[in-house]
């Protein structure tokens, strides 16, 4: 980080100076704002510190006159003759933070950690941006539609800050994924995201599930337990289908949200909270509300900021790159030789509804990949997983084997990937007579991979 340090009094500026060179070596000071000038131009530091006082002007002209130049330079203002007017002023002309002399060396610092955490978010974000021209990818989402480009822009710009937002959308669009992306580009990306499916969680233990509970509180509880909230402190707590919450729970967790305090189930200790909250729903909001499902102050506390994800029937210009991003993860763990998918496949899911969305395509990705041969994922697989009633695949022949004989598994459309992996298995290996090797052969995967999957199946051999 280059700092410039505009001060006129001497001690002031040879001290401030030499306290900041240690962590900053490209620190330089002068005692003007024409030298600030001069300096500006072929320095170019990131973070200005200006005295509001100067012998040749106002501090407030030359962050104006910079600020108009470049809105991503930082500047710190210094005074000696505090007030909430000049305060007001200065940031309104753009500084960052306002110091009142005699100066503390712990404030500085944690000054300048601000700026440079925001300037660190500001390049991450710059990267995305970066990535999303080039790849279609945004951190963890992927999605080259107009729709996709829009909301990118708006979780860039609503992670800056710790405004509660309320992503909807439709079963699978991904809004977990939507709330993670927003937490990593926030300043609380290095504390904990925490997320809860408020309907998986039963109703008689989500309480102790938020607060945690102490010892004793009810039968079971033998230890003090965190809560979810203590869990995710200075983080991001994010409930996901938000209107499965009980209404009992809805009016606890409103005087939560506006105290930020709580107690643990069965405790009196008030206890403070630090943390963002983020919520989902597939419901039509209104609709929960008119039918008692989610209150309407809750409502209003959760929705300051409301992101809703388009469902991928409405965006299939984003099927083929979101597709091939699922065969690059799956790759990554099976490591079975995949590299892309046939174009006749695309064509295949382009021509689908998607009523699961993004976890449907996931999904089918996924069996698609068990079902075809490497390198490429086939038409065949694809179109039996989405539409057919039974699927006639092809196995490898291993050497030896008779140029006639073949194997077939019939996978129902609807049936876990687990089962058809075992239907696989247990047909593959008994195509190769047991031998392991050309089994792990003839799935391309490495022989400890098919031993892994054989013992994690049941299936001895």
């Amino acid at each position: 980080m280059k700092i410039l340090i505009v001060e006129d009094d001497a001690a002031t500026r040879r001290g401030l100076e030499q306290l900041l060179v240690e962590a900053h070596p490209e620190t330089r000071s002068v005692g003007t704002i024409e030298k600030a000038r001069a300096v500006l131009e072929d320095f170019a530091p990131n973070v200005c510190i200006v005295d509001l006082m100067l012998p040749d002007g106002d501090g407030l002209e030359l962050i104006r006159e910079v600020k108009a130049q470049d809105p991503n330079r930082a500047f710190i203002v210094l005074t000696g003759h505090g007030s909430i007017d000049t305060a007001v002023e200065a940031m309104k002309a753009g500084a960052s933070d306002y110091l009142l002399k005699p100066l503390k060396p712990a404030q500085i610092s944690v000054v300048l950690d601000k700026i440079s955490e925001k300037m660190d978010l500001e390049r991450e974000v710059e990267d995305l941006r970066g990535q999303l021209a080039r790849t279609g990818r945004f951190g963890s989402m992927v999605g080259k539609s107009e729709s996709m480009q829009e909301i990118f822009g708006i979780i860039s710009r609503v992670a800056k800050s710790d405004a509660p937002v309320m992503i909807i959308g439709e079963s699978g669009t991904g809004k977990e994924v939507a709330a993670a992306t927003i937490h990593e580009l926030s300043r609380r990306r290095t504390k904990p995201f925490v997320a809860i499916n408020c309907g998986a969680i039963s109703p008689s233990l989500i309480e102790s599930e938020l607060f945690g509970h102490e010892r004793g509180s009810f039968t079971g509880a033998d230890k003090r337990r965190q809560g979810y909230f203590e869990l995710a402190n200075g983080g991001t707590l994010f409930f996901d289908e938000v209107t499965e919450m009980s209404t009992e729970l809805q009016i606890k967790l409103l005087r939560v949200l506006e105290t930020r305090t709580f107690r643990r189930v069965g405790g009196n200790e008030e206890l403070k909270i630090n943390t963002r909250i983020l919520s989902s729903t597939n419901r039509d909001l209104q609709e929960a509300i008119r039918s008692g499902k989610l209150r309407e102050d809750f409502y209003y506390r959760l929705n300051v900021f409301p992101l809703v994800l388009p469902p991928l029937r409405q965006r299939p210009e984003d099927i083929p790159p979101l597709a091939q991003h699922f065969l690059e993860r799956i790759e990554e763990r099976e490591k079975g030789g995949y590299r892309e998918i046939a174009p006749e496949a695309i064509a295949a899911l382009l021509e689908h509804s998607w009523p699961g969305n993004v976890r449907e395509l996931r999904n089918v990705i996924h069996r698609a990949y068990v079902l075809s041969n490497p390198p490429v994922i086939g038409a065949a697989a694809v179109h039996s997983v989405l539409g057919h009633p039974t699927l006639k695949a092809p196995a490898a022949i291993p050497s030896g084997a008779g140029a006639g004989e073949a194997a077939s598994i019939p996978v129902n459309v609807g049936e876990s990937l687990a089962d058809a992996e075992k239907k696989l298995l247990e047909k593959t290996l008994a195509f190769a007579k047991g031998d392991k090797k050309k089994a792990a052969g003839m799935l391309k995967i490495p022989q400890k991979t098919l031993n892994a999957k054989l013992k994690e199946h049941g299936i001895s051999g």
